[in-house]
């Protein structure tokens, strides 16, 4: 056969692959290989893994008595106690619960002179000449509105009382609405001396306190210890006419005595000879010098 006759494809035969075809075929040949053997490696470590565990098993736990305790504390750190303490210690129970408390947080004088530029004239925050301890200030008997032609008028009275300089504990509103032309007038005054004190401090009234002053009924509210209470008088016991408004609106804050201050703790013996002379707290906190301190006049 001549080379011209190998070099020319013989009849009937496929024609031969291009180069790109051959070596994408060796590609994806070399692929399934590579993750065959991946796929095998993987199979065998994993065989091993679990051949390894169930021959090796779970690590041992150190053999200690778990009932004994380490070397240098006693058997039991409140053994020493008596009864009652290790009692409160061990109970599931807190002794006091929390709870939040709404309370005055100005000072007094501040709220009389509040009062006494809305128009009811008040007296200053001063000690209480018949308790001994007590502050207050008080209003005038404050005149509403017009005279009925019997004499009677219409009037509100305003009190607050603490039992210290800096503590509030009660403001009481009076209205006695004996002029029945002007008993309204003397009821929206006091509604605009309690909104005062709410907006001053930011305590939102309960809705029901107000329809209550409105309608002349009682209630008795407590809102985060706060007491509120509309008391109304019995006409009969003060012969006024059926219809005549007459109430109290007190306000009783609460003592705020889950709010321990450092000072109300034993010293520790270092910080006693350092500071001998450390006041000492006296009525819901607050400080007073010691009695022996040189710095106090009259002090032994």
């Amino acid at each position: 056969m001549s080379d011209d006759a190998r070099s020319q494809p013989s009849q009937g035969a496929a024609p031969a692959a291009s180069g790109h075809d051959v070596l994408l075929r060796l590609r994806r040949r070399q692929a399934l290989r590579r993750g065959l053997a991946l796929i095998a490696v993987a199979v065998a470590v994993l065989v091993a893994a679990l051949v390894a565990a169930r021959i090796v098993g779970p690590a041992p736990v150190p053999e200690t008595d778990l009932a004994q305790p380490p070397a240098g504390l006693p058997p039991d750190p409140l053994g020493a106690l008596a009864p009652e303490p290790r009692a409160r210690l061990l109970a599931p129970a807190l002794d006091r619960s929390a709870t939040f408390k709404r309370t005055y947080g100005g000072h007094p004088k501040d709220l009389c002179a509040a009062i006494d530029r809305l128009g009811v004239p008040m007296s200053d925050w001063k000690p209480d000449p018949f308790v001994a301890g007590f502050w207050y200030c008080a209003s005038d008997l404050v005149r509403i509105g017009r005279e009925a032609p019997d004499g009677r008028r219409s009037t509100l009275f305003v009190n607050l009382r603490g039992p210290a300089e800096e503590a509030l504990t009660s403001v009481r509103l009076k209205l006695s609405g004996d002029n029945p032309a002007s008993a309204e007038a003397a009821r929206a005054a006091l509604l605009r001396v309690l909104d005062a004190i709410g907006r001053r401090y930011g305590w939102p009234w309960p809705d029901d306190l107000e329809q209550a002053v409105r309608a002349g009924q009682a209630i008795d509210l407590n809102s985060f210890g706060l007491r509120m209470r509309v008391l109304p008088e019995d006409p009969e016991l003060t012969s006024d006419a059926a219809g005549l408004p007459r109430l109290n609106v007190i306000l009783n804050f609460p003592g705020v005595d889950l709010v321990a201050p450092a000072e109300l703790f034993a010293p520790f013996s270092w910080e006693e000879e350092r500071h001998p002379r450390r006041a000492r707290p006296q009525g819901g906190g607050r400080l007073v010098p010691r009695a022996d301190d040189p710095s106090v006049p009259g002090a032994e």
